[in-house]
């Protein structure tokens, strides 16, 4: 599960892309919005699918 702290940041970003989105969207949107490398890693591990809102982005995150 995130740290608080990397869940904060990460739905920062999370929270400017434009839902419903694919994994690939949220990527790429949260890429032009300046996410960190580590970030853009975390969520390339995200399974394929469309979500509907940034909880359920971090929801669908596999466990570290």
């Amino acid at each position: 599960m995130l740290s608080p702290p990397d869940r904060g940041e990460l739905l920062r970003f999370l929270c400017h892309v434009r839902f419903p989105a694919t994994k690939q969207e949220i990527c790429q949107q949260c890429a032009a919005l300046g996410a960190p490398a580590a970030h853009l890693a975390r969520l390339r591990t995200l399974p394929e699918g469309t979500y509907v809102e940034p909880d359920t982005v971090l929801q669908a995150l596999p466990h570290l």
